[in-house]
């Protein structure tokens, strides 16, 4: 690439700066296990709280029970706002709002097979948790929060990015 075309995308990128995006999760505990969903992407697989992006015109609530229905296959009653946290990574600014969901003692989730991303779903006892590759690395946090029945302050824990293992 000539020197020109590497000065402009440089140019390009410096004015051109990550747009923030907002994230809603769902922290779903039923049994003392927490609802995971497993993600493929870049060739790693990690544990996420099930959930994603916010699109426009789209209330919090509404983002998190469209999510939880396309992901799971869930119906689900959107509590309290639990947990704050950012991503802050080289390439991508995620804002994390995260969330105590309730869903029906029976209700049994249904992964979208659709989407290239899930890999698959699991309950996982509270006390795996901190063993597994999740993401963002917010263990400690969750367990604080589920630990205090979800009654404690929301947690703000700021930029949780670290670089992704190899």
């Amino acid at each position: 690439m000539s020197t020109s075309l590497v000065s402009l995308a440089a140019l390009v990128n410096a004015f051109n700066p990550v747009t923030p995006q907002l994230r809603v999760a769902a922290l779903i505990v039923q049994r003392g296990r927490i609802l995971l969903v497993e993600h493929r992407k870049r060739d790693q697989r990690y544990w996420v709280l099930p959930g994603g992006r916010l699109q426009g015109n789209e209330t919090l609530d509404a983002a998190l029970q469209r999510e939880l229905r396309e992901e799971l296959g869930l119906e689900a009653r959107v509590g309290r706002l639990v947990i704050v946290c950012e991503t802050l990574a080289p390439d991508r600014h995620m804002v994390n709002l995260i969330y105590q969901v309730e869903i029906g003692e029976k209700a049994e989730p249904r992964l979208d097979r659709s989407d290239p991303v899930l890999a698959g779903w699991q309950w996982v006892s509270v006390d795996q948790l901190p063993r597994l590759d999740f993401r963002p690395p917010i263990a400690d946090a969750v367990l604080e929060v589920i630990a205090e029945n979800f009654s404690g302050p929301v947690r703000m824990l700021g930029d949780t990015w670290k670089p992704e293992p190899r």
